[in-house]
């Protein structure tokens, strides 16, 4: 039986996440299964991180807590950020094709994971039905999102993809359960001006005519969106 560290010990069964993560939607006795495999990591703080490019894919992670950020550096050793991963997320799909990490897992707060084996991930799959569904389920969310954001990075104007950014943050914390009008969001500005191929300075122009439009306010890592619908009728192009 894989170690339980003492730091995070509640089992899948009574995780808050568990709609949204492996555990969903089976029965108790492969629900214990399931949890077997997992191995709870002791917290990691912000700026350590979860793994590394070339690490040997080994473990699929599940965030219970904190904030992750996907990178990878250019040839002029620029960082380039691929994903932010919030609890209930699944982290490391991307070294499932070729055994290792392709990217760095880099803690953007004090964060907690669920370390679950892969190859006992999957072998247990095999054996379970709606483990295994769930596991494609996770996978294509993975895809569409990868896709999602590459159709906003060559379609959508800076205005579009921040409200776009924004809705989605909004809309991880509401499949959560959690409010997602007003939540504490512990990612730098520089760092979604990375993610959306903007500048710092353009998303601190955007934030501030969003503030004075009464769209939303990010201060402090805390957004507060004021008008959802039109800020969704922004992100969706229907108003300028």
């Amino acid at each position: 039986m894989t170690e339980k560290h003492s730091g995070f010990n509640a089992s899948c069964a009574k995780c808050a996440l568990q709609t949204i993560c492996f555990a969903n939607g089976l029965y108790e006795t492969d629900l214990d299964r399931l949890d077997q495999l997992v191995d709870r990591l002791p917290s990691i703080s912000k700026g350590e991180y979860l793994y590394s490019a070339g690490d040997d894919f080994s473990c699929l992670y599940a965030l219970r807590a904190g904030i992750v950020k996907l990178i990878s550096f250019s040839e002029d050793e620029s960082e380039v950020i691929h994903g932010f991963y919030l609890p209930g997320d699944i982290v490391g799909m991307e070294a499932m094709a070729y055994d290792a990490h392709e990217f760095y897992a880099v803690a953007l707060d004090t964060t907690t994971v669920c370390a679950l084996p892969y190859g006992q991930l999957a072998s247990l799959s095999s054996e379970v039905p709606h483990l295994n569904s769930q596991m494609f389920s996770l996978m294509s969310r993975e895809i569409m999102s990868s896709r999602l954001h590459s159709t906003i990075l060559t379609q959508k104007t800076a205005e579009q993809r921040l409200a776009d950014f924004i809705l989605l943050m909004s809309t991880k914390y509401k499949s959560r359960g959690y409010e997602h009008r007003q939540f504490r969001l512990n990612i730098l500005h520089r760092d979604v001006a990375n993610f959306l191929n903007l500048t710092p300075e353009t998303v601190s122009r955007i934030l501030g005519k969003f503030q004075k439009e009464a769209l939303m306010t990010w201060k402090k890592k805390e957004v507060i969106i004021e008008n959802e619908l039109a800020l969704r009728e922004l992100a969706n192009g229907q108003i300028e």
